[in-house]
């Protein structure tokens, strides 16, 4: 079996995926939450897109799924008071 090849995603798509706007894509990207690469369109000078590991877009949505579970918790708490 050969190894497992995980195609990059592009930033559109992630923010897709995350409920985002791809601007909070790139904002994730620069402060390091999701990792990814910037490629070049070829002939199109000044032109380029993000393409973003999905494995940190799986990341990043456990993070997500884990803070927003403590929110709630935290918020139920303050309610029974």
């Amino acid at each position: 079996m050969g190894a497992r090849q995980e195609r990059w995603i592009s930033a559109q798509v992630a923010a897709g995926i995350l409920d985002l706007t791809s601007a909070e894509v790139c904002r994730l990207l620069s402060i390091g939450r999701l990792t990814g690469s910037k490629q070049k369109t070829a002939g199109r000078p000044g032109k380029a897109q993000w393409l973003v590991n999905p494995s940190s877009i799986a990341k990043e949505k456990r993070f997500r799924a884990k803070h927003e579970a403590a929110l709630r918790r935290r918020n139920g708490a303050k309610e029974s008071r």
